[in-house]
């Protein structure tokens, strides 16, 4: 099940702010409905997402955008490089390396220790023994 891209607005950006300052002149949101052949849900969900930007802000806001969806992109490339790289590599003697405490040593699945007991793993489990 697929969804379907959303559809583009065949309005500007530009035409967008210059609406929504309209309305701030105090021209009725009806009025300006009907001339620019949006609904009024179009106009307040347009209110509430670019309502007090100037042209620079809305400018930026877009770059920022950009760069947000090709960050994801590496990231979800890079977890995905990740990921491949882990089911390739082989285990040691069979025994899997367990997380590591902060400022510890690494720890194997076969070594028994005073703090393997549940929730005291872990960066605090000195803190949390002594109570």
């Amino acid at each position: 099940m697929g969804s379907a891209p959303m559809r583009h607005s065949q309005h500007t950006d530009q035409e967008i702010l210059f609406l929504l300052y309209e309305a701030d002149a105090g021209i009725s949101i009806a009025e300006i409905c009907s001339t620019a052949h949006i609904s009024l849900r179009t106009f307040y969900r347009w209110r509430k997402r670019y309502g007090g930007l100037t042209s620079e802000a809305l400018r930026h806001m877009k770059e920022l955008e950009i760069e947000n969806q090709r960050l994801r992109t590496l990231v979800d490339k890079l977890s995905e490089r990740q990921n491949v790289s882990r089911t390739e590599t082989p285990l040691i003697k069979g025994r899997q390396l367990q997380r590591q405490d902060f400022g510890g040593s690494p720890r194997w699945s076969g070594e028994a220790t005073n703090q393997s007991r549940g929730a005291s793993l872990g960066r605090f489990a000195s803190i949390r023994s002594t109570r």
